[in-house]
């Protein structure tokens, strides 16, 4: 699953800005999305756009462990919080992993950009969809090279390979 870095969110988006990680997620995983109920999740009611969210959220993995596993302590946490409030808590926590390279208010000041060590996927049967950028930005006339963020993604998607990522919180 590949991150449209054409976006508005993303391509427009500048220091002081807010970053809506959401809405960003929730476009990225718009396919599972239509999946469950063949439906925009801003068209769905709150309790099916919980029930799709939790669903796609059962599926889905950080690192090869499931996500679900690998917050329990931020779910535990939430235990007074209502089903729906707890999913949207967690797609937060995950957009802001897997988006916030993006944001240019997490920048780190040195022209560098937000780097984690987790890496998102939604296992279909055995079958993982991982969510990476695949960007590439010109470099000359004919020549077209991977962005950083790309070459990110790809340092996690080979550290993961290894087993180099952390397999719990």
């Amino acid at each position: 699953m590949k991150i449209n870095t054409d976006n508005p969110i993303i391509k427009f988006s500048g220091k002081g800005k807010p970053f809506q990680y959401d809405k960003l997620l929730y476009a990225t995983l718009n396919e599972y999305i239509l999946d469950y109920k063949n439906a925009r999740l801003d068209k769905l009611t709150d309790q099916d756009a919980s029930i799709c969210l939790a669903r796609i959220i059962r599926k889905m993995e950080v690192n090869d462990v499931p996500v679900q596993q690998f917050f329990h302590e931020e779910l535990e946490k939430w235990s007074e919080h209502t089903n729906y409030e707890k999913i949207l808590r967690l797609c937060e926590l995950m957009a802001k992993d897997i988006f916030g390279c993006f944001d240019k208010n997490r920048d780190d000041g040195n022209g560098g950009f937000y780097k984690t060590d987790r890496l998102y996927c939604v296992n279909n049967d055995g079958e993982r969809d991982y969510i990476v950028c695949d960007e590439v930005e010109k470099k000359g006339l004919f020549k077209k090279v991977p962005t950083p963020v790309t070459l990110y993604f790809n340092d996690l998607m080979e550290k993961n390979k290894r087993g180099e990522l952390p397999k719990s919180k």
